[in-house]
């Protein structure tokens, strides 16, 4: 593993920087789709439990989606590496 992605972090920071539109779509289009569901379900007296369902879904949605395009930045990286000794 390359030393300047030991951490989860550091990873979702340099594919932030690498990658910006992707990263702000999965990592907050997601959740900001779930506020406006929740928001409209209490401005229309629609039911909540849908509405809270659903964001919940959209939120998990969201973290297993960018914990997935981290690791495939992480993976690119490390296999784009140039190789020692070669």
């Amino acid at each position: 593993m390359t030393e300047d992605l030991s951490d989860d972090r550091d990873a979702f920071l340099a594919m932030a920087r690498a990658f910006p539109l992707r990263t702000c779509l999965f990592t907050l289009g997601l959740p900001a789709f779930a506020l406006l569901q929740v928001s409209g379900g209490l401005l229309t007296g629609g039911p909540i439990a849908f509405g809270v369902l659903l964001a919940l879904l959209a939120v998990g949605l969201s973290v297993v989606v960018t914990r997935y395009h981290v690791a495939r930045y992480r993976r690119q990286r490390v296999t784009d590496a140039p190789k020692v000794g070669r």
